[in-house]
């Protein structure tokens, strides 16, 4: 091989130009050569790492661990911010309850009793099944 080629190929080499096969036929090929490349080529060689035999599987893993992490954090934020909506929505749109004053609740009470009371108890007829203290169980006949 000549040195021009060589040289080339470290140049391409050393900007990571470099295919795989002019890699091998550099670091094959540079043992009679300039002393300085003979070294060159034997300091890559002992400092050449290997990757590890299942990398890519390391790898992918890893991608989709962060892939599956980013993934859940984003269900839960929205899932999140979906039920704080809903609360808000049902509070918003529930209706409120109109405030009776003393003097309106006690008519209420009043037209009530008046609705129970307009029936006589003389036509009712009343047996009495069970009586207790606190309850009295009773039934009617019409």
């Amino acid at each position: 091989m000549k040195e021009d080629e060589i040289e080339r190929l470290i140049e391409k080499y050393k900007e990571g130009n470099s295919t795989l096969n002019e890699e091998q036929l550099l670091f094959d090929k540079t043992q009679n050569l300039k002393p300085s490349l003979e070294a060159w080529s034997t300091f890559v060689k002992k400092n050449k790492n290997e990757t590890p035999k299942n990398f890519n599987d390391t790898l992918w893993e890893s991608f989709q661990n962060k892939k599956t992490k980013r993934h859940r954090r984003f269900v839960g934020i929205m899932s999140t911010a979906a039920s704080v909506l809903l609360l808000i929505s049902l509070y918003i749109a529930s209706p409120k309850q109109k405030e009776l004053n003393y003097s309106e609740k006690e008519a209420l009470l009043n037209q009530a009793l008046n609705m129970v009371s307009n029936s006589e108890p003389s036509e009712i007829q009343q047996n009495i099944i069970y009586e207790n203290e606190m309850i009295i169980i009773y039934t009617t006949t019409e």
